[in-house]
């Protein structure tokens, strides 16, 4: 997947706009996790080695997938 098509999948105009509205979060061996607040005001937390719709996960509040991207951090980083 191309990244104008994910971001457009999310509903933003481009990949540009879904940069505007994301955080990173953290980096690791290249790949970088971001939290993006969605248009509709849900929030997706995404890597972007293997940009898909079906690699990321969407939760309710920022905190929600704060702590989800931290569980991953854990896991990758003892």
């Amino acid at each position: 997947m191309d990244k104008q098509h994910f971001a457009k999948s999310f509903g933003f105009h481009d990949y540009e706009e879904l940069l505007d509205n994301s955080q990173l979060i953290f980096q690791d061996k290249g790949a970088r996790w971001y939290i993006s607040k969605l248009p509709h005001g849900k929030y997706l937390t995404w890597e972007d080695t293997e940009i898909a719709d079906d690699r990321v996960e969407v939760f309710y509040s920022k905190e929600d997938a704060e702590n989800y991207i931290e569980e991953l951090r854990k896991r990758k980083m003892p």
